[in-house]
């Protein structure tokens, strides 16, 4: 291959080339699940949290109110066994029976509403669960994916670099130092065909002179935007 035709390809293979290298640095900083599955996982964690202490309250309630019915009970049992003569002491026992069944109905209220809360969190949490379990999946597929590219990538990556190195072996050391002086200075583009008289890029006419330079297969740069021409 001519060394105009290796410097055109190595332009092509140089603009693949860092297309590649961002797309790259794209995934691998994609590769972390986003804020919105980590907020998700957040969410069902902490309702899971309060699911179970909705249940834990439950089962205080269940343990408070199965307290007070044995109390209530005992002190019933006493009150109607008649073993109670003294007329102070059967009053203090009616109180005592009318104090704690005041407690046992304010106790079943309080696990009425224990148990709906526990319902409420624990649906609130299967919600929050399946929520986060979809996103997860829909980001594992998506992952995936990012992964079978990055692999790609990677690979393509090594091939491009063994190929320009084998294409800068066919190129002038003197045109290959001009090449890499004007990537950074024109767009990574420094290198322009001629199309008939004029630049391929800038599209200004190139002078007869440099023409015949670039026909010859000799080092030539257009006037106007110096970039090195090729025919």
């Amino acid at each position: 291959m001519a060394w105009p035709e290796a410097l055109w390809r190595r332009q092509d293979l140089d603009l693949e080339l860092k297309q590649s290298q961002q797309r790259l640095a794209d995934i691998t900083a994609q590769l972390h699940p986003p804020a919105e599955v980590l907020q998700a996982q957040q969410e069902a964690e902490a309702a899971a949290a309060a699911a179970e202490q909705a249940r834990k309250e439950q089962k205080e309630r269940e343990f408070q109110l199965a307290q007070l019915e044995t109390k209530l009970q005992q002190h019933e049992r006493k009150l109607y066994s008649g073993q109670v003569k003294n007329a102070r002491e059967l009053a203090d026992q009616q109180a005592k029976v009318q104090s704690l069944q005041r407690r046992k109905s304010q106790a079943e209220d309080a696990l009425l509403e224990a148990m709906l809360a526990r319902e409420a969190a624990e649906d609130h949490a299967e919600e929050t669960a399946a929520h986060a379990s979809a996103l997860q999946a829909e980001w594992e597929t998506l992952r995936q994916a990012m992964v079978v590219e990055q692999e790609r990538l990677q690979e393509r990556l090594q091939h491009l670099t063994q190929e320009i190195a084998a294409l800068d072996a066919q190129i002038p050391a003197a045109v290959l130092e001009s090449y890499h002086y004007l990537k950074p200075r024109t767009g990574g583009i420094p290198v322009a065909r001629l199309k008939g008289d004029v630049c391929g890029v800038c599209g200004m006419v190139v002078p007869p002179s440099t023409r015949h330079k670039v026909r010859r297969g000799e080092e030539a740069y257009c006037d106007s935007c110096r970039r090195l021409l090729i025919a």
